[in-house]
């Protein structure tokens, strides 16, 4: 119980962070028109003009009241924007002006307007989000029969229906609801004075609208609408101070609907249901394989967009069966109601039950509200029926022509093959047309079968009669077989259907995903996205990105042109997160439509935004593409969050590297080079007080002293610049011709003159090459490797060189007995500052030795490695050149 009350506590803070630097919304509701929501509202205006708010009438219909027009004398009037239409000159609410003029409040009347045809959005509500999400504060107005919900409801009431709707979503989410009041006798009187319409108008609307039943019920239903959203309004701000002291689990709603039926009405009856009971709910389609017309993909198309609309939940399952795929769900999810159509039996199929008795029958704990399509006698039944008792009419006549195929066949082949063997020729017929055209068309060719091998095959021919005992079971063998395999074909047909909608999902999403796993860069990752999509949807697809300089980039290059209105959609689609263009109502004269790519860890980030260019013929944009192309993006925005990351630890790591060299460069410098610096400002110091006092070996020691340190300091800034030179590629390599022997006994005298004592044995396994290299660097390399093996060294203990040669190169192995390096540190040792701290000693190590020495062997091609020392003591580093001759360097031998 805690977790539940702390997860309605979440979701309730959540919604009010969610509102917080939006605009808020005021909406004053009314009953009818004609109530004074216009007035009440610019009257609650000129209220906060006088508080000093910046505020402007973006749109205000006066419908030709003088009071009303009175109440804008004060008040700044937005321009209304002028719209062609079709040659004429129509005028609209200027929402870019009122973005552009960004006033703290602003007035826009009528939210359920319908935009000219050419306008940004088709609604007016969404011009007014797009305010919102601004931080513009709105004041409008709607009267309750223009909430999407109770459209069926309004229309039982007046016969009317109403075209022009709000979502419910849209006007629960307003800050304040104000609910304009005005009792039905006296709207009628402001009626009959044509304060409402024009007198010639007004005697119309009051014998139909306006009649005083329909404006008591109408304003009943206003009433009762506020009432809730004020109970909602208290529940949620309970839940989000955690008052609350008793919760119960909420009860879900489940509605049910069918593409061969138009289940808005449904839907909207689901919406009324859930907010009275202030319960979640879900609208469901079972997608059972089945082809569909037109008619039935617009009534589904429909019927999903009044689900999002209204605020449902919205999932499509998969099945051969409705009744057999909801049965998990509802268990899964602990549906505890359920709101179906009401259906009809068909005449043909009378012994089936309809949808709801199984479901109540199902014994699941679930209630089931069973609702018939107002103004309706009769609906399609929930069993995924066709329209026709006879289904596809077409496929009677193919029933037809298979039927007649095989008793041509089967006359031909009479004289060959027995009657029982030619049976399987109607069976095969039987059994196509089931696979093309289901099962009532595969039952009737069963029957035209039937009829067709007793009037042609069976004695008597060309009669109905059967003599033979024989062809009576060979009959009953083929109308069993046909009535039976029919609507097993059929069935195996709608699950084949099933498979290949669901394999076409899987492979496209596998392929996709194959190919985003080697994407390691933004541009492959959209150049893939594109390509995916363009097959997958059979369209033309570009991806629009913005860079820091926030211009487009278009990648790959589009195959068809953008107009400016194109240009628009993608605009507004990447300022606002939502998708736009064809298809849509927003901007929805373009050519195009555009989706906004959005990550889940950043859902107000458009990272892109697809562009597709469709087929002028193309009819729609169905609900399977759009759940497949958002999956896919699903996939791309993971990819690119994943590249992100690797970018953003790659530009740490190397951040981490820098700030690492950066401490170990100023920790070297201030020790090493200090350290001898200190010693030779020490000796000299010494040398000017205590010049007298001082005997002949005494000054010789200081000199020494001052003479060593300084050989020491010139090393550590020589290795310094050589480090330098390697790392901007400024190291000259002037090769010639030198004996491997002399470059080895070069360095033993360069080492004899810094550590006298030092041991060194020389082995030479073969005779020595002529290698063409630059032969100081080379010495200096091989110098670094011998003076860290004598640091590190017991004194005792010899260094051991070994020169060997193979055809393709010289290997030069320098061995010590000191501590040894780990194995993971054996590839380490060799970049810049790094010492290792367990084996071999810091003591006036740099780091930087080994660092020089790999960068100067590899400028001549070479390699150096660390190893184990043989017997597992010490360590080994071995340094290998190329003894490959150019042909200038062979020609300067034999000169």
């Amino acid at each position: 119980m805690d977790e539940n009350v702390r997860s309605q506590q979440a979701d309730a803070l959540l919604s009010k962070v969610i509102h917080e630097g939006k605009g808020k919304l005021t909406v004053f509701l009314g009953a009818a028109p004609g109530v004074g929501k216009t007035y009440a509202m610019l009257s609650a205006a000129k209220e906060r003009l006088q508080q000093g708010t910046d505020l402007m009438v973006g749109l205000v219909e006066t419908h030709g009241r003088a009071e009303t027009e009175a109440m804008l004398a004060e008040l700044e009037v937005l321009p209304r924007k002028q719209v062609n239409y079709h040659s004429t000159v129509l005028t609209e609410f200027d929402l870019d002006g009122a973005l552009a003029r960004k006033p703290a409040l602003i007035l826009v009347d009528e939210l359920a307007h319908t935009n000219v045809p050419g306008s940004r959005h088709k609604r007016r509500y969404q011009d007014v989000a797009e305010l919102l999400a601004a931080g513009i504060d709105v004041y409008t107005t709607v009267n309750i029969q223009h909430l999407a919900s109770l459209n069926d409801v309004v229309k039982q009431i007046t016969g009317i229906r109403v075209r022009e709707t709000v979502p419910d979503s849209f006007v629960d989410d307003a800050y304040d609801i104000r609910f304009i009041d005005l009792p039905p006798l006296n709207l009628v009187e402001r009626l009959q004075q044509g304060k409402v319409y024009l007198p010639e108008y007004a005697r119309l609307a009051m014998d139909t609208f306006f009649s005083v039943s329909n404006l008591t019920a109408l304003r009943e239903l206003a009433m009762k609408r506020v009432i809730e959203q004020v109970d909602a309004s208290l529940i949620s701000e309970l839940e989000a101070r955690a008052e609350k002291t008793e919760y119960i689990l909420k009860d879900k709603l489940l509605v049910l609907i069918s593409a061969n039926s138009d289940h808005r009405y449904l839907i909207r009856i689901g919406r009324q249901m859930a907010e009275r009971r202030q319960i979640p709910w879900t609208v469901v389609w079972v997608d059972t394989g089945k082809t569909r017309d037109q008619k039935k993909r617009t009534w589904l198309n429909e019927a999903m967009a009044v689900a999002e609309e209204l605020g449902a939940t919205v999932e499509v399952l998969r099945g051969s069966s409705t009744y057999k795929s909801i049965l998990p769900f509802l268990s899964e999810q602990r549906i505890n109601t359920v709101l179906v159509g009401a259906g009809t039996r068909h005449r043909l199929f009378w012994w089936k039950k309809r949808l709801y008795q199984r479901l109540i029958e199902s014994g699941l704990p679930v209630e089931v509200s069973v609702y018939r399509a107002p103004g309706q006698l009769a609906e399609p039944q929930e069993h995924d029926l066709p329209d026709s008792p006879l289904g596809d009419k077409k496929g009677h006549l193919f029933g037809l022509a298979y039927t007649a195929v095989a008793t041509v066949l089967a006359v031909l082949l009479l004289d060959v093959l027995s009657r029982g063997n030619l049976v399987l020729l109607y069976v095969l017929a039987i059994l196509g047309i089931g696979l093309k055209f289901g099962a009532r068309p595969a039952m009737a060719t069963a029957v035209w079968s039937f009829l067709s091998f007793n009037f042609f095959l069976t004695a008597p021919i060309y009669t109905l009669k059967v003599t033979n005992q024989d062809d009576v079971a060979t009959l009953i063998f083929l109308i069993c077989i046909g009535l039976i395999s029919g609507p097993a074909a059929s069935r195996i047909r709608h699950q084949f259907i099933l498979l290949k909608e669901s394999n076409r999902y899987a492979e496209t999403l596998k392929e996709l995903a194959q190919a985003l796993s080697v994407a390691d860069d933004e541009k492959a990752l959209w150049k893939s996205i594109s390509r995916h999509i363009g097959r997958a949807l059979e369209v033309k697809c570009t991806i629009a990105l913005t860079g820091d300089d926030r211009q487009k980039r278009l990648i790959p290059p589009p195959r068809f042109t953008l107009q400016q209105l194109d240009e628009s959609v993608v605009d507004w689609t990447m300022q606002h997160g939502h998708m736009a263009g064809r298809f849509t109502d927003t901007l929805s004269a373009s050519k195009v439509t555009v989706v906004p790519v959005v990550p889940v860890v950043q859902e107000n980030t458009v990272i892109a935004a697809v562009i597709l260019y469709w087929d002028p013929a193309q009819p729609q944009f169905g609900n399977f593409e759009r759940e497949l192309l958002q999956a896919m993006l699903q996939q791309a925005a993971g990819t690119w969050r994943r590249i992100q990351l690797v970018t953003d630890l790659e530009s740490a790591r190397v951040k981490t590297e820098v700030e690492q060299i950066r401490s170990a460069l100023l920790s070297s410098v201030s020790h090493d080079l200090k350290s001898p610096l200190s010693a030779m400002m020490g000796a000299a110091e010494s040398l000017r007080i205590l010049d007298k006092q001082l005997n002949n070996q005494d000054r010789y020691e200081l000199l020494d002293t001052i003479l060593q340190e300084s050989r020491r300091l010139d090393s550590y800034i020589q290795n310094l610049l050589d480090m330098t030179k390697l790392g901007h590629g400024s190291l000259k390599i002037e090769r010639d011709w030198v004996s491997v022997d002399d470059i080895i006994g070069s360095v033993l005298s360069r080492l004899k003159r810094y550590f006298p004592a030092v041991k060194i044995d020389y082995v030479r396994r073969h005779e020595p090459p002529l290698l063409y290299v630059h032969a100081a660097l080379v010495e200096q390399a091989l110098f670094n490797i011998l003076e860290n093996a004598v640091r590190f060294s017991p004194q005792s203990e010899p260094i051991t060189i070994v020169m060997e040669t193979t055809p393709e190169r010289c290997r030069i192995a320098i061995e010590d007995k000191g501590p040894g390096i780990p194995k993971a540190s054996q590839e380490q040792i060799f970049n810049m500052f790094y010492v290792v701290a367990d084996g071999d000693q810091k003591k006036q190590n740099t780091g930087m030795g080994l660092a020089i020495c790999r960068g100067m062997i590899s400028a001549h091609g070479g390699k150096v490695r660390a190893t184990d020392g043989s017997q597992g003591q010490g360590t080994r580093i071995e340094v290998e050149l190329p003894l490959d001759y150019p042909e200038r360097a062979l020609g300067k031998v034999s000169s």
